[in-house]
This record gives structure tokens, sequence and C-alpha cells, in this order.
């Protein structure tokens, strides 16, 4: 799917989207001097852009275009950007834009009203920008932060590459652990028909939560785990939706599993793999806003 390099067109589309899901002020009686639509706005063009706070400020002083994009009469401080991003990215307001979001997308056709194929997966992001080989030479650094990560499990459309639902913790964790909050997070916003992913998530209770409670075919490798039998014969699998998947494997559809990877390849490769958040809070609200600037840069082509 094609992703925009124009931070005008994202501006835009991201103006537009953001209208439609917050108030024009959160208070009667506020300055008014920017709207929260345009605040947000501006932290997508920050994502884009990779910048900080005063990065952003910088940016707006010096462009006239996407000041006039954003109907900007002055520039926002970078303390009030700060604080616009702990108010407006709290996680009922962002699960609100993600909606609206997704709802466009199938509106203009670019998402079908029921996901054939979905995916899901995790990974992990950088908590800092020292690569990872410099902390294993250096012994100061080494076994200190680089132990625990911030951690993204996210859910797929493997057609267009829509994220439709996604959980933010720390790792390094075992995946199942997110794996029902992630479900019902992309359940309740997207239809879907069968759910792809790998051995980490087969479990018999995580099969029975998708085909009985939310009503998605789910595809996971099965694996034997645990000690081997005394006598050396394999384990007996436990599990209906197990032994089902284990008797008549679907490799062929399987085979879309990997475009959750891809997914996760175009957020590091164009929106970066290193966070600049410092606290776990501000960690999680940045991982969603790059979360929502990646489907608005699907998203960006149908709003021109």
């Amino acid at each position: 799917m094609k992703t925009t390099k124009s931070v005008l067109a994202l501006a835009r589309a991201a103006l537009r989207v953001a209208q439609g899901s917050y108030a024009p002020y959160s208070c009667p009686k506020s300055p008014h001097k920017f709207s929260q639509p345009q605040l947000v706005a501006c932290l997508v063009v920050k994502e884009f852009h990779r910048l900080d706070y005063r990065g952003l400020h910088s940016l707006l002083g010096e462009w006239s275009d996407l000041r006039e994009t954003l109907g900007l009469k002055r520039v926002p401080h970078f303390t009030t950007l700060c604080a616009a991003s702990r108010r407006l990215l709290k996680k009922p307001h962002a699960d609100r834009l993600m909606g609206l979001i997704l709802r466009h997308c199938r509106r203009k056709g670019i998402l079908p009203r029921k996901s054939r194929l979905a995916a899901i997966d995790s990974t992990g992001l950088e908590s800092r920008h020292v690569s990872h080989y410099f902390t294993q030479r250096c012994q100061r650094h080494n076994a200190h932060w680089k132990t625990r990560f911030p951690k993204l499990s996210a859910i797929c459309d493997t057609k267009s590459h829509l994220i439709l639902g996604a959980v933010f913790s720390r790792g390094p964790r075992p995946d199942h652990c997110e794996f029902e909050p992630t479900v019902r997070s992309a359940a309740g916003r997207q239809r879907m028909a069968t759910l792809l992913g790998d051995a980490g998530y087969d479990s018999e209770p995580g099969h029975r939560l998708c085909h009985q409670q939310i009503g998605v075919r789910s595809i996971f490798p099965v694996t034997c785990r645990g000690r081997p039998r005394h006598d050396r014969q394999p384990r007996s699998l436990g599990g209906y939706y197990r032994r089902k998947l284990f008797q008549r494997f679907p490799k062929k559809t399987y085979g879309q599993r990997w475009q959750i990877e891809t997914s996760f390849s175009m957020i590091k490769r164009l929106l970066d793999s290193a966070l600049r958040a410092r606290l776990y809070h501000s960690q999680c609200r940045e991982m969603y806003l790059r979360i929502l600037t990646f489907n608005l840069m699907i998203l960006w082509l149908q709003l021109l």
C-alpha cells in the first residue's frame, strides 16, 4: 500500500479527520488560540518528521505553507504541544480517532467492511537512540535499560496493511499476555473473518475466544510444549481447535501472516524505531500516535 511523502497532504488529512473526532475547544472559557484538531494535526506532523516538541515549534515558525494548511495564525509554544499530547492522546480520545480513521478507510474503499484476513504479532521498539551494539560493548549501559523495551502488539489487515487494533506494554513478555486485549481492540473497530498468528499465540483459550466470542477463525501453528514422555512417544494435543489445526493445517492461507511483519517494517522505516519519550505512559502515547500517523499516511490519497 502506498503512503504519502508530502507533509502538507498528511497535515490536511489529519486536520480533516480530527475535526470529526474532537470538539473545536476543550472548554468554552479557554483562550481559543488553537483548536484541538489543529493541535492533533501538529502532533501528527511531529511524528512524521521525527521531531521533538522544540523541533516542531521551529518547523511551524519557519514554514508558512504548513501554518496556512493548518489554519494557524500563530505558532504554538512547545509546552503547549507537550500538554496537548498528554490531553488529546489519552486512550479514549485516541481510540475514537482510530475508529474514525478506519471508518474513512472503509468509506473510501481502502478497507473492506469485513477483512478476509488479519494478522497479529508484536514487536519491540527502542527506548533510546543509542544503538544496541553500543549498549553491548559499553559496560556502563550493559544490562541496564536495554533489558526492558517498549512493546507493541498489533493486528493489521493483510491487504491494506492498516493497523486495526494495538496494545502497548513493556517487554520482554510472552505474546499471549496481550492477545485478548489486542483482539478485542481490533474486533471493536473492524469485522474479521480469519486471524493469523505465529506459534506464540497457540493456546486453546485463545482459539475459544476467537471462535466462540469474537466469531473469527484463528490459525496458529500448533506446538507441543512440556517435557517429553518417558516412552519417547509424541505428546497428545489438548483442545478441540488445536487438534483440528494439527490434523489439517491451512499452509496456503497461513502464508499471509508475514504481512504484519511488512506493516511493522513500514512503521519503523518511515517513522523510526526509536521513541523520544522517556516515561512509560509517554511512550505508550507516542506509540499510539505513531500508529495513527501510519494509518493516516495510507488514507491520505483518498482525502486529497
